[in-house]
């Protein structure tokens, strides 16, 4: 094979090789981050940052994140959440969240199927009632005022959740039940 068709064909497959390479580059950028644990898109708006068994995740929302930790029955600690309306990482004792409103961003809107693949009705979803973290408490009166729900603190969060969590069995081992760390 001559010299000139064979450098041609190395850099063919060069710059095929980087188209390649370029293209995964940019459908990893553009794909929506999932939730890992109910599989939805995170939303910028709503993403908040868990920490389980030492490993950090981001969930697609805050009320995600307090069924997870109810529902695995494992110290689930929210490390972060998302001002709505700015888009910038809070702290979560800091925020000042409004929970129940009309706007769920992590509604899904498939129809959930049986194994028959007929349309489920949903009983429960995760993600609802919706919670949203915002860095000032004039911002989520607005929001609450106009789109429903409650304003409450971290710490009014946390009662909730520690309160709809089923108590540990009569024979499970002293500490058994989750702690929950603001």
């Amino acid at each position: 094979m001559p010299k000139s068709v064979m450098s041609k064909t190395v850099m063919s497959i060069v710059v095929l090789a980087l188209l390649t390479a370029g293209g995964y580059w940019l459908l990893q950028r553009t794909t929506p981050a999932e939730c890992k644990v109910c599989r939805r898109e995170i939303h910028a708006a709503a993403r908040a940052v868990i920490e389980v068994d030492g490993k950090q995740e981001a969930v697609c929302c805050v009320r995600c994140a307090m069924t997870l930790d109810e529902q695995e029955q494992k110290p689930v600690r929210l490390v972060e959440v998302t001002d709505y309306i700015r888009r910038k990482a809070l702290a979560p004792e800091d925020a000042f969240y409004v929970e129940g409103s009309r706007i769920v961003l992590c509604q899904s809107h498939e129809p959930h199927l049986d194994e028959t693949k007929h349309a489920q009705s949903r009983v429960f979803d995760r993600c609802e009632p919706s919670v949203y973290a915002f860095a000032r408490r004039e911002e989520a009166e607005a929001f609450a005022a106009q789109n429903g729900g409650a304003v409450l603190r971290f710490a009014e969060l946390m009662k909730e959740l520690s309160q709809q969590a089923p108590a540990p069995a009569a024979n499970a081992p002293a500490g058994a039940r989750t702690q929950r760390k603001p």
